[in-house]
């Protein structure tokens, strides 16, 4: 199972950042992980036009993967 992160900083300060981690999931694919991250990257950037995404990683919890 993998839950979907997402690292962001400000274009203006890139000192001043925010992780985000997903709370849907976790999801059964890393595919499916991803998809979640695109949303999320989509979703930040229209409440949040000043943060860019910095880093994202799918991480895998140790269940059972498919």
């Amino acid at each position: 199972m993998f839950t979907a992160m997402v690292l962001f900083c400000s274009m203006y300060s890139p000192t001043d950042c925010l992780r985000a981690v997903d709370d849907k999931g976790p999801y059964f694919t890393k595919e499916e992980c991803e998809v979640r991250i695109e949303e999320m990257i989509v979703d930040t950037r229209l409440i949040f036009p000043y943060l860019a995404p910095l880093g994202v990683h799918c991480a895998y919890d140790g269940g059972e993967e498919t």
